[in-house]
This record gives C-alpha cells, sequence and structure tokens, in this order.
C-alpha cells in the first residue's frame, strides 16, 4: 500500500493540472468568442438600423404632397384617387419600398401603390394596427408584423397627414427586411430578432422565424391576436434547453450574446457554436498531458541510453552487410539489363528492315490501286464516247444537223471528262484528296445522262429526279458527276431482266439519296462493297472499285456514305454532309 501512495498521488496531482488547463482554457475561448459576437452584432444592428432609417423619411418628404392632400380632401373622386394611386406607385418603384398607402381616418386604405395588384391594400381596414393608432394621435407610428393581405412580414412605418379641409388620414410604408436576413444565412452562427414578447421575429433560419424562446403568457398572446401581429402563425415555443449562457437546439451547443435594440424593444442574439471550445480545451488538455508524458518518457530514454546505443552498433553492422549483398545483386542485374537492351536493338533493327519491306510492298499495291480505278473511271467516258460517235454518224446521213451539233458538243465533255480523269491520277493515289466545292445536282446530272441516256431508254428504266434547280451539293463538278456516274451505272447493270424497273433520286441542301429496285445487297457484304476490287458482278463484268470511288469522293468533301435496305426491296444509297446523323428513313 505504502508503495501505491506516490503513484496514486501523482495521477491525483497529474488529473487537477489537467482540469485547470481545462477550465482556463475554456474561460479563455468564452471570452474571445464573446467579443468577437459583440463586433458581429454591432455590425448585424448598424446594418439593420441602416436599412430602416434608408426608408423612414419617405413618409416625411410626402406629408403635405398636394395629390396626396386632395385624395384625403375628396376621398369619393376618382380622378384624385387614380392620381394618388399612380403617384405612389411611381414612388414605391423609384425608392425600393414594398408599399405607400393613404389611410383614412376611419383605418380604411383610400390610395396604395399596389392598387393594380391583386393583394392590394385599397379597401383594407387597418385600424388595429398599433402604426395607425400611434400616427393617428400625431406621432411616428412604427410595427413589424405579418401583413395582414399579403401574409409576409414587413417593417411598418405611420405618419399623421391633415388635408385642406382638416380631415386627417395616416400616410404608411412598409419595408421588406427578407433581404437582409437572407444576407445573414451563410454565416455559421444564428442570427436572431427578438421582440418584446419573447417571439422571434428575424433570423438566419426560416425554422426559427416566428417561434418563440419561452412560452407566450395569456396577455401576450392576447395582445398578439389584438394587433393581428403574426397572424396566423401558431408561434410556438422553441424547444431548447439553456445552461447559464449556453443553449442546446437540435443536439447543438449554442454560446449566446446579446445586443439590445433600441427600436420596438428589440433584442439581438447571436448564437455561436460552443462544441468546438469545449473541443479545444480538451485538446490542450490533451496536449498538455502528452508533453507531460513525453517528459516523463524522455528521462527514461536517457536511463536506457547504453542499451539502445549497444543495439545500434549491432544494427549497423547487419545493415552494412545487407548493402554490400544488395549491392552485388544490383550489379548483376545491371549487367542482365545491358543484354537485355542490346537484344533489344538488334530487334528493333530487324522490325525497321521489315517496316521498309511493308512499305515497299504497300507501294506497288496502291500503283496498282491506281492503275486499275483509273481504267474503271476512263471505260465508262470511253464506253458513252464510243455511243455518241455511232449516233453521230447517225444523225450525220440523216442530215439532222441540229442534233449533230448537240452530239458533237457531249463528245467534247467526256473528252474534257477523261482529261480531267488523266490530269488528276493523285485523286485514286490518294483518296482523300479534298473535294468540297459547290454544284448544282440537275447540272451534274444533266452531264452524265447525256452519255448514259441510251442505256436507261434500251433497259426501259425508269429514272425519276429532282425538278428544282436550285439544290446545291457540296462537293466538286468533276467529283460529283464520278459518284453519280458510279451509282447510275450500278444502278443500270444492277436493274437488268428487271421490270418494271425504276431509279428515284431525291436531295436537299445537305444530302443526296439513290434509290432502285434491283435485286440489292445482302446486308452481310454491306460493310464490304465500299472495298477496293471487291465486286457482286460476274467475273469480267466490273473491277470492283465503283463504290469505293465513291466512298473516297464523299468522304474527301466532309460527307459520310450510308448503305441502307428499304423494305420494299432494292437497295438505297445515303450521302450525309450535315452534322448529325444520317436520315434513316
Amino acid at each position: 500500500m505504502k508503495k501505491r501512495l506516490p503513484w496514486l498521488l501523482a495521477l491525483l496531482v497529474f488529473a487537477l493540472l489537467l482540469t485547470l488547463v481545462w477550465r482556463a482554457s475554456w474561460r479563455h475561448q468564452v471570452e474571445e468568442q464573446e467579443l468577437r459576437a459583440q463586433q458581429q452584432l454591432q455590425v448585424y444592428r448598424t446594418a439593420l438600423e441602416s436599412e430602416i432609417t434608408r426608408f423612414e423619411n419617405i413618409p416625411r418628404a410626402l406629408q403635405s404632397h398636394p395629390v396626396l392632400t386632395r385624395a384625403l380632401q375628396y376621398p369619393s373622386r376618382d380622378d384624385a384617387i387614380e392620381q394618388a394611386n399612380r403617384l405612389l406607385q411611381h414612388l414605391a418603384q423609384e425608392t425600393g419600398v414594398e408599399a405607400l398607402y393613404l389611410i383614412g381616418a376611419d383605418g380604411v386604405t383610400l390610395a396604395a401603390s399596389n392598387w393594380h395588384l391583386p393583394h392590394s391594400f385599397i379597401g383594407q381596414n387597418y385600424r388595429y394596427r398599433p402604426y395607425f393608432s400611434d400616427a393617428l394621435r400625431g406621432s411616428v407610428g412604427e410595427f413589424y408584423a405579418l401583413g395582414a393581405t399579403t401574409r409576409t412580414p414587413g417593417y411598418f412605418f405611420g405618419l399623421h397627414m391633415t388635408g385642406p379641409d382638416g380631415a386627417k388620414g395616416v400616410l404608411a410604408a412598409k419595408i421588406t427586411l427578407l433581404p437582409l436576413e437572407h444576407s445573414w444565412q451563410p454565416a455559421r452562427e444564428l442570427v436572431l430578432v427578438v421582440d418584446r414578447e419573447e417571439v422571434i421575429a428575424l433570423s438566419s433560419r426560416a425554422e426559427l422565424k416566428f417561434r418563440t424562446l419561452a412560452p407566450l403568457t395569456p396577455a401576450a398572446r392576447q395582445r398578439l391576436e389584438d394587433a393581428r401581429q403574426y397572424t396566423p402563425m401558431p408561434l410556438t415555443p422553441l424547444a431548447v434547453t439553456y445552461d447559464r449562457h449556453q443553449v442546446e437546439w437540435q443536439g447543438e451547443q449554442y454560446g449566446v450574446s446579446e445586443l439590445a435594440l433600441p427600436r420596438l424593444q428589440w433584442r439581438m442574439q447571436l448564437w455561436w457554436p460552443s462544441r468546438q471550445l469545449a473541443m479545444n480545451a480538451t485538446q490542450l488538455s490533451a496536449l498538455t498531458g502528452v508533453g507531460l508524458i513525453a517528459v516523463l518518457l524522455l528521462l527514461l530514454y536517457w536511463r536506457q541510453r547504453r542499451r539502445y546505443y549497444r543495439m545500434q552498433l549491432r544494427a549497423r553492422s547487419e545493415l552494412e552487410q545487407q548493402v554490400m549483398s544488395r549491392t552485388a545483386a544490383l550489379a548483376a542485374t545491371n549487367r542482365e539489363l545491358e543484354q537485355q537492351i542490346q537484344e533489344r536493338i538488334q530487334a528493333e533493327a530487324r522490325l525497321r528492315s521489315m517496316q521498309h519491306e511493308l512499305i515497299h510492298s504497300n507501294r506497288l499495291a496502291a500503283l496498282g490501286q491506281m492503275a486499275a480505278g483509273v481504267a474503271h473511271e476512263v471505260n465508262q467516258p470511253l464506253t458513252a464516247l464510243r455511243n455518241q460517235s455511232v449516233n453521230t454518224l447517225l444523225l450525220s446521213q440523216h442530215g439532222r444537223h441540229h442534233e449533230l451539233e448537240a452530239s458533237l458538243q457531249t463528245m467534247g465533255r467526256l473528252i474534257d471528262r477523261i482529261a480531267r480523269l488523266t490530269s488528276q491520277l493523285k485523286l485514286f493515289a490518294a483518296t482523300r484528296r479534298h473535294t468540297r466545292g459547290q454544284t448544282r445536282l440537275n447540272e451534274a446530272l444533266d452531264n452524265i445522262l447525256s452519255w448514259l441516256a441510251p442505256r436507261l431508254a434500251e433497259q426501259r428504266i425508269h429514272l425519276e429526279r429532282p425538278t428544282a434547280d436550285e439544290v446545291i451539293l457540296p462537293m466538286e463538278l468533276h467529283a460529283l458527276e464520278q459518284v453519280l456516274a458510279n451509282l447510275l451505272t450500278n444502278s443500270i447493270d444492277a436493274l437488268t431482266g428487271t421490270n418494271p424497273a425504276r431509279i428515284i433520286i431525291t436531295a436537299g441542301p445537305d444530302w443526296l439519296q439513290w434509290q432502285d429496285n434491283g435485286p440489292g445487297i445482302s446486308p452481310e457484304l454491306a460493310d464490304k462493297v465500299t472495298e477496293p476490287f471487291f465486286s457482286t458482278k460476274q467475273t469480267g463484268h466490273g473491277l470492283g472499285l465503283g463504290l469505293s470511288i465513291v466512298r473516297d469522293l464523299v468522304e474527301a468533301s466532309d460527307g459520310r456514305l450510308n448503305i441502307q435496305h428499304p423494305p420494299e426491296g432494292g437497295i438505297r444509297f445515303r450521302i450525309d454532309w450535315s452534322n448529325h446523323d444520317p436520315d434513316t428513313h
């Protein structure tokens, strides 16, 4: 027991010391927080009084206005009331007052700034309001309450008025304090304005507004009901627990700082969270305890220093041995990495050699594809030129010189087309050349039909084309001619043996649609038909480059080629230059 007594006394002194540290820290923090709270309350009070003061002189400035005194003198004249309404409306809009209104001696509102609104004050009797009775007796009336008509809270001013004939009345103004309350909401603390009946009139938290800090006495509740100050609010007491200057609300502890307001015997309170102060005091006490324990441990450390020193020497020796072993392992790993690097360099050299061989093979394949594409494109106008020369000979034999001139012009255009094809071999060598432009669809169709129309007539194919000349597509003329020629040739070949045979061409500013009623293309082959040298025709009847050229020309003009399978059969090619997805219909 005697051996334990010193330890018990030490623990008691340690606990007492920590308690004194906690209380001193708590008291110091509360004093600082109270000082800051009073400074904040001064700022809030100044803002509130400034908001009220900047409007209280407006009724004084209008007290002797002739329009208002005339309305008070002649309340039954419509023109006088209308002038007063418009004057009050204009002044309310200019000054920012929520409402300005003129009340007769009987308490009935004669004119108001909100005369044109659904909740107008005109005709309302405010005789029960204290600001009215105070102003009618000659003093300035001030009152804060819920609006009896609008049900929105506001601060009311009332000022005595006298007409030329001695008629008495009150000029009242209502201002709103809601923007001021909203400016309090970002604060971490709670800001309250409490009236003399312990009702919270203003608050930074909506759930606190129009609650009471204590239950209302019957007399106080009767006074509030007589003035209808907060009707129809229930004015239920706030569920708070008081402990000296501390309040507990919704599980949170607050310190309360208060400042008196001269107006209406209000009090402004600032509830600041106090739980953090207790935590800070606890942390300081804990740090103090940790510091004392650290000092004790330091003493023990110095006592065991020699033993730790020997252990450190032993550990250092073992560490040096581990370092030497690890260094040898790293050297071996470094040699292995150097060998791998040499192997990687040799592999990269072999890869570059294989890439050069592959590029050479690709160039040869591209050259073959380019030659086949040019042969495919030149073959069409050559065939048309052959047909046109036969027609020209027949026209010459029959003496049809006017048609002979048109046929020769067509042959000239075909020769120009062959010249363009041969002069633009790079179109096949680099299919991504830019072909964006502006071309009338009917002009390109006329050029193509001038040498392919005989084949349409021979197979009795009906061609439906746009009749409007204003359809302009975003593609160069020669590129659009190549697209139309390839699509038309493919459709003519596909419609062989089809009766009736029909080709339908529709177009808009940014799209072109080509459809025939032939056998169509199998959906499984839709992604392959635009590849070079792929053809669904019999051997010897095509090179398989037509749709590949069409796709490359369309994409070179920033368009998209979409192959569709309409439910009625056949095939549909949709070319779209717009920014949205192609229309599926």
